[in-house]
């Protein structure tokens, strides 16, 4: 499930883009962010997609995805009808049977295998140039011209803006990808036609050209054409017996007579057409528009990746938040009375337990990341939480504890209280007593701060408690 929620799809593409456009965060957010989500920080796809479903309410109306997709929808959903009716109404066509003159195979086979091995020639073409060579490139298909008046004439302001937000070569991928399945359909149709054909009609084909080619020239060609499933369904080649007997003279050089008769051998090409067009037409074809279709999805992914904001995302992901204000000039304070309390010079990086007194867990989290200290208990106490809250969080303390405090604010006897539960809790051993400063000057308190704090600290005579000097 996590998988599929991870993939990019043109929707979200479309959406991240416009988002990115009208609000990116600032730093301090987005490293919150990421600190909320540190199991996603080894795939950039994952985190910026993760980010994008938390901030997606915040892209103004109209969604540019809505528009283009439910309009580019429409376009598909009639350049496929047409694509698939085309290829039946042409199937039909060309294996139109009066009874009178036999249907030529090489009209059919132009359709089946010819057309459709050169269109695919193009598009491997295409495949492997620049999108520059691609605008050459797509001139060759009918379909390319077939959208294009549509859009002209129907949807023409619906995609004004598509050159802006899709790059070349990500158009590029989806219109190859697209010709493919148009392309698809359209066989799809000449299958069903000859099919349909076969069934309905007792059908004599033959093969006719002006071309002077005798049989065994013209057998050898179509043998080669069937290697690809001759060995497991050689039945439907046809012999050279049925290829010298289905070959048609117009001028009537050989007597239609000996045709006649045997017309129901002449039917047995329909194995050979239906062959050609399934391996030819259908085979390849789908195989190209998988892979086409995987192209442009890692495309859209190299797109992502690359949209204008998300490199400064994922710098601000993976960097700890540091404010660039400068610090505050204090004026040097005389401290006459020497504090006698227990004082550490720098913050061990991993403790049993982090409490925060009227500090949110959001808080915390960002001076974890600053100071580099990681615990796997975390508790914000003070402040709105009661105090059967701030007991149950001093209880469940264990080991060596670490109690931020905000250095500004002098010691209340809600905090002396709090602090002695503490003190008093068995299962810890040391608290280490942290005054911050504020964000702007990096968390650093100044000596007044700090001095309130000891001489608090020094009157309590918690023999567990040490204040940190750091």
């Amino acid at each position: 499930m996590q998988e599929k929620q991870n993939n990019i799809t043109l929707k979200n593409y479309i959406d991240f883009t416009q988002l990115l456009q009208e609000y990116r965060g600032n730093h301090e957010e987005n490293r919150l962010f990421a600190l909320k989500h540190e199991s996603l920080l080894k795939s950039p796809q994952s985190i910026l997609l993760q980010w994008f479903r938390d901030n997606a309410f915040r892209v103004k109306e109209p969604l540019y995805s809505k528009t283009f997709l439910e309009h580019s929808f429409t376009a598909l959903t009639i350049l496929s009808f047409i694509s698939f009716f085309l290829g039946l109404f042409t199937g039909i066509g060309l294996l139109s049977y009066s009874g009178a003159t036999p249907v030529n195979i090489i009209y059919y086979l132009l359709f089946a295998t010819f057309l459709p091995f050169i269109s695919m020639v193009i598009t491997l073409l295409s495949m492997i140039t620049k999108d520059s060579s691609f605008s050459f490139f797509k001139g060759f298909f009918s379909w390319y011209w077939v959208e294009k008046l549509l859009k002209y004439f129907t949807l023409k302001e619906k995609f004004d803006w598509v050159d802006t937000y899709l790059s070349s070569d990500l158009q590029k991928w989806m219109g190859i990808y697209k010709l493919q399945r148009f392309s698809l359909l359209f066989s799809l149709g000449l299958m069903i036609a000859l099919l349909f054909m076969v069934i309905s009609q007792d059908i004599a084909f033959s093969w006719s050209t002006t071309l002077q080619i005798s049989a065994e020239t013209f057998h050898n060609f179509i043998e080669m054409l069937a290697t690809p499933w001759e060995s497991f369904f050689p039945s439907s080649v046809p012999s050279v017996e049925l290829v010298e007997l289905s070959q048609h003279y117009r001028l009537g050089e050989k007597l239609n007579y000996e045709m006649v008769n045997q017309a129901n051998k002449l039917g047995a090409w329909w194995k050979y057409l239906a062959m050609a067009t399934l391996f030819y037409a259908i085979f390849l074809r789908t195989i190209l528009w998988l892979v086409s279709g995987y192209f442009f999805k890692k495309q859209l992914e190299k797109e992502f990746l690359s949209l204008n904001g998300t490199k400064q995302l994922l710098y601000e992901f993976n960097t700890p938040y540091v404010s660039t204000k400068a610090m505050t000039k204090e004026n040097h304070l005389d401290i006459i009375e020497e504090e006698n309390v227990p004082v550490k010079e720098s913050v061990n990086s991993q403790y049993h337990s982090i409490l925060g007194w009227n500090l949110s867990d959001n808080e915390m989290l960002l001076v974890n990341d600053s100071k580099k200290i990681q615990s796997s208990r975390i508790y914000s106490t003070g402040g709105n939480h009661s105090f059967e809250q701030d007991e149950v969080s001093a209880s469940e303390a264990k080991g060596r504890v670490l109690l931020y405090v905000k250095a500004w604010e002098p010691p209340t006897m809600d905090f002396v209280d709090f602090l002695e539960i503490l003190v008093e809790n068995r299962d810890v051993f040391e608290v280490e007593l942290f005054p911050l400063g504020t964000i702007e000057n990096n968390y650093i308190r100044s000596e007044k701060e700090l001095s309130i704090w000891k001489r608090k600290i020094e009157g309590l005579k918690f023999d567990k408690v040490w204040v940190i000097d750091a």
